[in-house]
């Protein structure tokens, strides 16, 4: 199964630590994602933090770029793990990109680093009747990655 197909890690029914935080829908909406994640560093093992905040970095940017206003971050926390999802009101689902932009090209390459780093990730679209969609991924420790105990 690739990355993007898996399912969201975020269901209603798991008892795990959760924070939610609606986003400016503006330049500033990354810096505050990524202030958010280290907020609620108590809860994240200290190997994912970074990598987390690099990725919610990518995430909500896109967001911002290419999503519509109201945008929201949850964080999910079940240890060792940690899931992420990202929604946005922008019914434009985003796909990986085939191959890597040319050098000239400054943007294009968010979903590419997300796809390096990310355990799993994947776009839903918004249950019905919501407009819209949740870009959401999953990291977890080296040790217990899936693809690790093949």
């Amino acid at each position: 199964m690739s990355k993007s197909d898996a399912e969201p890690p975020l269901g209603p029914d798991a008892a795990v630590t959760t924070a939610v935080i609606s986003l400016p829908s503006d330049a500033s909406a990354a810096a505050v994602a990524r202030q958010f994640v280290e907020d609620n560093r108590d809860h994240i093992r200290p190997d994912l933090i970074e990598d987390a905040q690099v990725l919610v970095s990518e995430v909500v940017t896109n967001a911002v770029l290419h999503g519509r206003p109201q945008i929201a971050l949850l964080v999910k926390v079940d240890q060792p793990s940690i899931g992420v999802a990202v929604a946005d009101s922008g019914d434009n689902l985003p796909a990986k990109p085939q191959g890597a932009p040319p050098p000239s090209q400054p943007s294009g390459r968010g979903l590419m680093i997300v796809d390096a780093l990310a355990s799993a990730w994947g776009v839903t679209p918004h249950p019905d009747p919501l407009p819209g969609k949740i870009v959401w991924f999953e990291l977890h420790p080296q040790s217990t990655r899936p693809e690790d105990s093949i």
